[in-house]
């Protein structure tokens, strides 16, 4: 490790560092081009329904396919608040989703792409019956972003192969990167937890990988902190999936290294992030929301993004 906490304050302070008597080696952008391809998160096992049919809690997979024989299709709903405001750590919209809108149905045979609770699994609504957020639908013009029920009747899991599902090759990085994960800084190192196991999977149904997401809002929020003075030299970031359930390495990104990356990127929108700031011994910890910009990958960027990313090596595993 090569900084420390010093001291942490109140909710209206900031989250010091300072350097070890170690100074850590500047790497640059041509070094970690050159190194060898990252490694990257395993396929998991379909999950299997309990004796009511129900995928609850943890049965969290990327890929499935409505079996409801229903000719009128399997409905989808969807309340007024977006699934970013849904993610958030102070939501207040309940989870009601038999209430909400019917914003229109997936047809036997459909196949989608499903977004994780921050519980790493499937969404309970308030009667504890889990559903599943369509982040992407592959049927052409077919309905997204709404919730259907996580049930055997309805849905099961299915393998598909990445490089299968890519209807959108150049889908920039700027249409969202609000992916579920869990953010943390914790006596000098930052952590990044997400819910999938297989984060070869697209993001957004094109060449992005969730994994190369990832390392990009690790970057965004280290170049975000080192902008505000509160990071100094840089931070190393404990990446984990599947809920904490797979060391994916962890990552050492200098403030220099993450000014690199935004000049050669540049930046586009804010994004609320939350992060969780640990108190040490002194008290609870500190859950805040901050406007984050996030890396204008785009176009020719997205290609070079990936290749960047291959070469980014854990320092550690």
């Amino acid at each position: 490790m090569y900084h420390k906490i010093i001291k942490y304050y109140d909710r209206c302070s900031v989250l010091k560092v300072t350097p070890m008597l170690k100074k850590l080696k500047t790497i640059t952008l041509a070094t970690f081009l050159v190194l060898g391809t990252a490694t990257l998160g395993l396929t998991a096992p379909l999950p299997s329904p309990n004796n009511q049919g129900d995928y609850m809690g943890r049965a969290y997979h990327t890929y499935w396919e409505v079996v409801d024989p229903d000719p009128n299709g399997l409905n989808c709903r969807m309340t007024n608040s977006s699934f970013e405001e849904l993610m958030r750590a102070d939501n207040r919209t309940p989870f009601e989703f038999f209430n909400w809108s019917l914003v229109g149905v997936l047809k036997q045979g459909q196949r989608f792409e499903s977004f994780p609770s921050n519980a790493a699994g499937t969404f309970n609504d308030t009667r504890g019956l889990p559903w599943l957020f369509v982040g992407k639908n592959y049927a052409t013009g077919g309905v997204q972003r709404c919730f259907v029920r996580a049930n055997s009747q309805f849905v099961k899991p299915v393998q598909m192969s990445s490089t299968r599902v890519q209807p959108q090759a150049s889908q920039p990085l700027t249409s969202s990167t609000a992916l579920p994960m869990k953010l943390g800084f914790d006596e000098g190192f930052g952590s990044i937890v997400v819910p999938e196991s297989d984060t070869r999977a697209s993001a957004y149904g094109g060449r992005l990988r969730r994994y190369d997401v990832h390392i990009a809002k690790m970057f965004e929020v280290t170049h975000f902190m080192c902008q505000e003075g509160t990071l100094t030299p840089g931070i190393t970031w404990n990446y984990e999936a599947g809920g904490g359930t797979i060391n994916m390495g962890s990552f050492a990104i200098t403030c220099r290294l993450a000014n690199q990356i935004v000049s050669a990127y540049g930046l586009g929108k804010s994004e609320p992030t939350n992060i969780t700031f640990s108190a040490g011994e002194i008290g609870r910890p500190d859950v805040r929301s901050l406007n984050i910009p996030i890396l204008n990958i785009t176009g020719d960027k997205v290609p070079r993004w990936i290749t960047f990313v291959q070469g980014f090596q854990p320092v550690r595993k």
